[in-house]
C-alpha cells in the first residue's frame, strides 16, 4: 500500500486535513490538478465570516492567526485583511436595504488574501512531511474494502496508487466525487458561470461594502455585486453570475452600459478578470461511504467558504484517525456535517426561495418592497440562510399596508410562502 491516506484537492479543506493528519504521524499524499500553488486564477469567495455560530463555530481574528473558539482550531494567517462594514441591497430605483453592525462601526466580515493563505498552508504541510503530487488528474478509482485504489494521470503517464483511507476535497463541481460513486443519490441543482472583474474608477459606491443590485433593469436574473478588493479604496470587484442561457459577459456589458448603474461605470477601467463555472448539486447528506469521505465544497450545495473548509479538514482528519483505530469516526463526521451547515437543514430550500426576487417580482414591485425596509438597519450577517429571513421579517412588518395598497404583491408573497402565516 502506497499511503495511509490520500487527499484529492489542495484547497482549504484538503490542506487542513493533510496538516492535521501529518501532525498525528499519518503518512499523507495530496493530489492536486494545479501545477503549483503560486497563482489563484479561479474566481472564488475570499472572506472571513464572523457571524455568531456560523457553521457551528465562532471565528475570531487575532494577531497572526484565526481562532475558532468552539473547536479550538487555530490557523496561522499574516496576510491582508480588509474589513466590510455594510451590505446593501439595491432596487431598480435604488431603494436600499441595509445590513450592518453598530450602524457601520463594526465589521460584518473581512476580505482576505486567499492565494497567500493557501500557499502558506501548503508550505506548512510540506514542512510537516506531507507529500504532494501536483499537476495530476484523477482518472478514477475504486474502494476494494481493504484499500482504496486511485488511478491518476501524471506527466502523461497513468498509474494506480493505493491507500487505507481516501479524502476527496475537490471543488463544488464534484467531478472526482462522481467517479467514486459519491454523487449517486444527489440531484443536480443548476449550472452557473461566474466572472469577476477587478476595476477602478467606479463612482457612487461606498468603500468597504458589498452592494447587490436586484431587478431586470440590471440585466440579470440574479444579483450583480460590487464589493471591496484587496487593492485599496476605489478599486472594486464586480461579480456577475450567469447561466448557459444568459452568459455573464453579456450581463456585465449591459450592466455597465445600459442599466441604471451605467453612469457609475463611465470612467471605470478594467484591471483584471477571472472566472469559474459551477455545476451545483444538492447537499451530500451522507458524505462517507466505505473508506471514502468527501469534505468541503464537493459535498455541499453552496460553498462552505474557506473557514468552513478548515473546519471540514480538521474534523475529517480526526475522523480518519478514529477509523484507523477501529472507531466510528466517519459516523461522527457525518453527524457534525449534517448539524453544522445551514444548507443541510430541512427548511433550507424553502428559506432560499426568499432570494427569488428578480425571478418573481417586477422592477416596480421590488422598488415597493425595498422601500418598506428603508430606515431599518438589519443585522449585518453574511449567512445566505438568515439574510432572506431578515428581509422578509422586515417586509412583513408592513403586511397590512401591502394588502391594502398592493394586493397583487401580497398574492405573490402568499404563493411564495413569504406572507404572514
Amino acid at each position: 500500500m502506497n499511503h495511509e491516506c490520500i487527499i484529492i484537492g489542495a484547497g482549504p479543506a484538503g490542506l487542513m486535513a493533510a496538516l492535521k493528519l501529518a501532525e498525528a504521524g499519518v503518512r499523507v499524499l495530496v493530489i492536486e490538478q494545479k501545477i503549483n500553488m503560486d497563482k489563484l486564477n479561479r474566481a472564488c469567495s475570499m472572506q472571513f465570516i464572523i457571524d455568531d455560530d456560523y457553521e457551528d463555530d465562532v471565528l475570531k481574528l487575532e494577531d497572526g492567526k484565526l481562532v475558532f473558539t468552539k473547536s479550538g482550531l487555530e490557523v496561522p494567517y499574516d496576510g491582508k485583511l480588509v474589513p466590510v462594514y455594510n451590505k446593501y441591497y439595491h432596487s431598480p430605483k435604488d431603494h436600499v436595504i441595509r445590513f450592518t453592525r453598530e450602524s457601520g462601526k463594526a465589521p460584518l466580515s473581512y476580505k482576505f488574501d486567499k492565494q497567500h493563505f493557501l500557499k502558506s498552508l501548503y508550505d506548512l504541510c510540506a514542512e510537516k512531511g506531507v507529500s504532494f503530487m501536483m499537476g495530476t488528474l484523477v482518472m478514477g478509482g475504486k474502494d476494494l474494502g481493504d484499500e482504496v485504489q486511485v488511478r491518476v494521470m501524471h506527466d502523461r503517464e497513468q498509474s494506480t496508487l493505493s491507500c487505507r483511507k481516501l479524502i476527496i476535497a475537490e471543488g463544488v463541481n464534484a467531478v472526482v466525487s462522481g467517479k467514486f460513486g459519491m454523487n449517486r443519490d444527489r440531484k443536480s441543482a443548476a449550472t452557473a458561470y461566474c466572472l469577476k472583474y477587478l476595476m477602478e474608477g467606479i463612482t457612487g459606491v461606498e468603500n468597504n461594502s458589498w452592494n447587490l443590485y436586484y431587478g431586470e433593469c440590471y440585466r440579470s436574473k440574479t444579483a450583480c455585486i460590487i464589493g471591496p478588493s484587496l487593492e485599496g479604496d476605489g478599486i472594486f470587484e464586480v461579480t456577475i453570475t450567469g447561466s448557459p442561457e444568459l452568459m455573464p459577459k453579456k450581463i456585465f456589458e449591459e450592466f455597465t452600459t445600459k442599466s441604471p448603474m451605467a453612469p457609475n461605470f463611465r470612467n471605470a477601467k478594467l484591471i483584471k478578470k477571472s472566472g469559474c463555472s459551477v455545476k451545483s448539486y444538492l447537499s451530500m447528506m451522507n458524505p462517507c461511504r466505505g473508506n471514502v469521505i468527501c469534505i468541503g465544497d464537493c459535498a455541499a450545495m453552496i460553498e462552505v467558504e474557506t473557514q468552513g473548509g478548515f473546519l471540514c479538514g480538521d474534523r475529517a482528519a480526526k475522523a480518519v484517525i478514529a477509523e484507523m483505530e477501529g472507531k466510528n469516526g466517519f459516523d461522527e463526521y457525518t453527524k457534525w456535517w449534517q448539524d453544522s451547515f445551514e444548507f443541510n437543514q430541512p427548511d433550507h430550500m424553502i428559506v432560499s426561495q426568499g432570494y427569488a426576487l428578480a425571478f418573481v417580482y417586477t422592477d416596480d414591485e421590488l422598488d415597493y418592497l425595498f422601500s418598506l425596509c428603508e430606515g431599518h438597519e438589519l443585522h449585518g450577517t453574511y449567512s445566505q440562510y438568515l439574510t432572506p429571513k431578515l428581509i422578509w421579517d422586515c417586509i412583513r412588518l408592513s403586511s397590512a399596508k401591502i394588502r391594502e395598497e398592493r394586493p397583487e404583491i401580497y398574492a405573490k408573497m402568499v404563493k411564495m410562502g413569504q406572507a404572514e402565516q
